[in-house]
């Protein structure tokens, strides 16, 4: 079954969805709970009717992106309100400074009479790569997830955003949400609708959002 705040895929027996922390509620004996054009019934009998069931994301995907009135938000932060992290070529400087930085911290303990354990040197970095590459990645492919919610991408003027994905599902016309769904080693970009995210989903396509051009 499916988180009903997320979409995310859980377990029968689950109380609380892995995802996003939301308390999960199975329909009581003889329950039905119906969305716009789908309906889920647990224990109980229908007869004499004909039910549509909705759409799964799986022949949903030639949708023409033109009607989901695709939004980007830039998500606020402390020292820009326009979601801008920073300069790609502050990343790279950062990230070039902090791996040399850091092999030079690691290495010498071995090579000089300083002594101490380097071992906290190795997540500077590893993020001191990270930011290293960052910027390139991004610059080649536009756009990456982040955290699950949110997403990174790279602007025309050469810098990095933090943003949002939302849009107006075509079946219910309830916002959808970006989110990635799928265990760790298959997860995918799905566009999941709020009333409905078990059966109202889309498969997301960025290179459909425009550039960010500012």
């Amino acid at each position: 079954m499916f988180c009903r705040h997320c979409g995310y895929t859980v377990r029968d027996e689950d109380k609380y969805c892995n995802e996003c922390g939301g308390k999960l509620s199975a329909p009581e004996n003889g329950a039905i709970t119906a969305g716009d054009r789908s309906i889920n019934t647990q224990n109980s009998t229908i007869t004499n009717s004909s039910i549509h069931t909705g759409d799964n994301y799986n022949n949903s995907n030639n949708i023409n992106p033109d009607i989901l009135n695709l939004r980007r938000e830039f998500v606020r932060l402390p020292w820009s309100a326009e979601g801008k992290l920073g300069e790609s070529s502050g990343f790279l400087t950062l990230g070039t400074i902090g791996s040399i930085a850091s092999i030079v911290g690691i290495v010498l303990p071995y090579l000089t009479s300083f002594k101490y354990i380097p071992h906290f040197l190795f997540p500077v970095l590893a993020l001191s790569v990270m930011m290293l590459f960052l910027p390139t990645v991004l610059k080649r492919h536009r756009f990456s997830p982040f955290l699950g919610l949110k997403n990174l991408e790279y602007g025309k003027d050469g810098k990095i955003y933090l943003t949002r994905i939302s849009c107006d599902c075509p079946w219910c016309g309830t916002e959808m949400k970006l989110r990635m769904v799928g265990p760790k080693e298959d997860r995918s970009q799905l566009l999941i609708c709020l009333r409905n995210p078990g059966m109202h989903r889309i498969l997301f396509d960025p290179t459909v959002m425009p550039d960010i051009e500012k």
